[in-house]
């Protein structure tokens, strides 16, 4: 703890108003940590706040049982206290009476010394409910829904704390030396892809052999298969013109960038909406030593473009995030199933607008972090239906011209799906699917789409 950390009553206290953006406020984690990062400046209110947010409506079942009534809005800050309370009775070593008179105590900082009573006697009594499944009923529904025999294990998963992955920046150094001089000073070991390391125990990334010199990025190994299944099939070319559509903060971008080196070289265009993640982004590279080509522009609007086709396309779709529980566990909080239906349509403008920036032959790759087929299979299935009816009627016209008759339409079909495997996860209609239920990897959604050579150019 540092010489000017909080103590232990300010520290809740900071942590249950924190609680409240989340729980009242309907705010994320991440703005917490942009906003008011002295509010979870120290390690254990990190803890306490994930924590509580991760297992909220197994406490909330428990709270809701001890209070007569519920607090008024007003006391929205005491009753996240008596939440953050309890967590640590439930799910910490912190012995109970150092519980008791730490969140006690943080009254006094909140400014409600009535409130002492009450949380004595609440925690005093506490008892653990049975344990619930922690997420909201619809996403429980939707899950068991899309994944009838592995649900439970879901939702388990999603609960779990998730692993610290690096990605080795090639161009710097090879993997296997640095894991070599890695395990010199913390446990990992290989991840399932070959640039990725696992740690067996999180840790402060600055404190890591070769940060500085940008040998290493942190990205979760499931997240580091974009680059590699985009550019895999990459064919000899002097004219590599690489998109990454939705690029901050810059992971994906940056192993797009090591990719691209290792194949001989090309240009790569990084776009974001946003100019103060593109500010994120390029400080992000510049540890890693990349010039990237960085756009502040909406992907789902043409405007920036210069119509100049791109031969690889990434598109890692805005989403619901469902994939990311373990890290991000206030979703399960925030999220809403009418923003599914949000989220597909933007999803669905973004691929609309860039398939034109493609060049016949080129390759586009969809990714998402949504464990929900809808964000995923069901985007491509109808992004790939739309096209159906172009191909259908480009194919139409050229068996008018006599120029090429055939009676199988579908060989002017625009797009392709290319088969995907990847060393975890399962197999999807269109593409493959990554499950938090392997302890390596987030939940990731990938389909690959390769434009039809025949495709003409209508840039022209």
């Amino acid at each position: 703890m540092s010489r000017n950390a909080p103590t232990g009553p300010i520290l809740r206290a900071n942590v249950a108003r924190a609680l409240v953006q989340v729980v009242i406020k309907n705010r994320t984690i991440d703005w917490i940590l942009q906003e008011r990062p002295e509010w979870v400046a120290e390690p254990l209110a990190r803890e306490l706040l994930y924590g509580t947010v991760r297992h909220y409506f197994t406490l909330r079942a428990g709270l809701d049982r001890q209070l007569e009534k519920p607090l008024r809005r007003k006391d929205s800050d005491i009753d996240c206290l008596l939440l953050v309370g309890a967590y640590q009775l439930a799910y910490t070593h912190v012995a109970d009476h150092a519980v008791l008179n730490e969140t006690v105590a943080a009254c006094k900082p909140l400014r409600k010394p009535w409130a002492r009573g009450l949380v004595n006697a609440v925690l005093r009594n506490w008892q653990k409910p049975d344990q619930t499944f922690d997420h909201p009923d619809w996403m429980i529904s939707q899950l068991r829904a899309e994944y009838a025999d592995d649900w439970q294990a879901l939702l388990a998963a999603n609960n779990d704390r998730a692993p610290m992955s690096l990605r080795v920046n090639t161009t710097r150094v090879d993997p296997a030396d640095y894991l070599a001089v890695l395990i010199l000073h913390t446990s990992a070991r290989p991840g399932p892809v070959p640039s990725s390391i696992i740690l067996d125990k999180p840790c402060a990334s600055a404190t890591l052999p070769g940060w500085q010199a940008g040998e290493i990025a942190v990205q979760d190994a499931g997240a580091q298969c974009a680059a590699t299944l985009l550019l895999n099939s990459l064919e000899a070319t002097t004219d590599l013109r690489v998109l990454d559509a939705c690029a901050a903060p810059g992971g994906k971008l940056a192993h797009l960038a090591e990719e691209i080196a290792a194949h001989g070289g090309g240009h790569l265009v990084g776009l974001d909406h946003s100019t103060a993640r593109i500010d994120v982004t390029r400080g992000i590279l510049a540890r890693l030593g990349h010039e990237i080509e960085l756009i502040t522009a909406d992907a789902a609007d043409a405007s920036w473009w210069d119509g100049h086709l791109f031969t690889h396309i990434l598109v890692d779709a805005p989403c619901s995030g469902t994939g990311t529980l373990r890290r991000h566990p206030d979703i399960k909080l925030l999220l809403n199933p009418a923003a599914i239906d949000d989220h597909v349509a933007l999803q669905l403008a973004i691929l609309e607008n860039l398939w034109p920036m493609l060049a016949p032959g080129g390759s586009l790759l969809y990714c998402t972090c949504s464990l929900f087929e809808a964000e995923n299979d069901g985007v491509v299935t109808t992004f790939l239906e739309a096209l159906g009816k172009k191909g259908l009627q480009y194919g139409r016209a050229i068996e008018a011209t006599g120029n090429n008759p055939s009676d199988d339409l579908d060989e002017h079909k625009e797009a392709n799906v290319v088969p995907i495997t990847l060393p975890t996860g399962r197999r999807t209609r269109h593409g493959w699917q990554l499950l938090p239920t392997d302890p390596r990897t987030d939940g990731f959604y990938y389909a690959l789409l390769k434009k039809s050579a025949d495709v003409p150019d209508t840039t022209s």
